[in-house]
């Protein structure tokens, strides 16, 4: 498992309104808006659960400012039940969510996990970046939801703070707009990693008073490009080591077995004890959502 650190940046720029035949409202049109967040992302070795023909798992997590991972809770529901995590990109569900939530049942075929992204590794020459792309297709992405501030189209009744989910299937709102899937790119290596998502979102604003409305979100969605930037740097301390020189990625077990100093637990004098003894909440956070396949 390799694991990186970096702030992930957003871009989000309107392009219609609720369908295809309506406008931007004039505070949004032609306007780019854009967050950021701290950010870690996750790339693994498949398991033995894994369904498809991606070469590794990656996750992409996306906090609030300052979070401490190490101080969060190392229940099964972790990360996903913290307050402090924004949003997440996956490119295979995690196990127990897919299992038992029925909006991702069909991610599970008889206890096997099927892919979000269906990557494809470029050939390399020795010790060049891994690199990865594919696209995202019917994943009901749209289902999972992070939140952006834009401009309010209605300042009187809407918020500026809008619900944004991703486009990667046709639906209504969307018939007869030139969207695309939503398309990855991953490079990494020893050091770096960089992960890029381009695609379509929907923004749909917030009532001001909300918790007073029978509908939290008001009427004046708009619809257009997003994109996702993270270009991160290794956490040599949480990482395993990346055998550079393989044609497809695989890596040398060293967290949690005592055999790399710059490792999390390391001890001179362990012989290689299990990696779960020496396992914390930063390190969960990065695999636990990969169905806990890679080990």
């Amino acid at each position: 498992m390799q694991y990186y650190n970096a702030t992930t940046k957003i871009e989000f720029s309107p392009e219609i309104g609720p369908s295809t035949n309506e406008s931007v409202c004039n505070p949004l049109k032609g306007q780019t808006f854009s967050a950021e967040y701290e950010s870690f992302l996750a790339i693994t070795e498949r398991g033995p659960y894994n369904l498809g023909s991606n070469p590794v798992n990656a996750l992409l997590t996306l906090w609030n400012s300052g979070t401490n991972l190490s101080s969060l809770s190392e229940d099964f529901g972790f990360p996903w039940e913290s307050s402090s995590l924004r949003w997440y990109i996956e490119s295979s569900p995690w196990v127990e969510f897919a299992s038992n939530t029925s909006t991702e049942s069909d991610a599970v075929t008889d206890h096997f996990i099927k892919d979000v992204f269906n990557l494809t590794l470029s050939p390399r020459s020795n010790k060049t970046p891994y690199n990865l792309t594919g696209t995202i297709q019917n994943a009901d992405l749209m289902l999972r939801s992070f939140d952006m501030n834009l401009k309010s189209c209605d300042s009187s009744t809407e918020s500026s703070q809008n619900r944004m989910t991703l486009v990667d299937r046709d639906y209504s709102n969307n018939a007869g707009w030139n969207w695309t899937y939503p398309a990855v790119e991953i490079q990494f290596d020893s050091q770096t990693a960089n992960f890029t998502l381009s695609g379509y979102a929907a923004a749909i604003p917030y009532y001001i008073n909300r918790a007073d409305s029978l509908k939290s979100l008001g009427p004046d969605e708009v619809q257009g490009t997003i994109k996702v930037s993270f270009s991160g740097v290794i956490d040599s301390y949480h990482s395993d080591i990346l055998v550079n020189t393989s044609s497809t990625p695989t890596w040398q077990r060293t967290v949690g077995f005592g055999n790399n100093s710059m490792n999390i637990g390391y001890d001179s004098g362990s012989f290689g004890f299990p990696r779960a003894l020496y396992w914390e909440a930063a390190t969960i956070c990065s695999v636990v959502s990969l169905a806990l396949v890679s080990f």
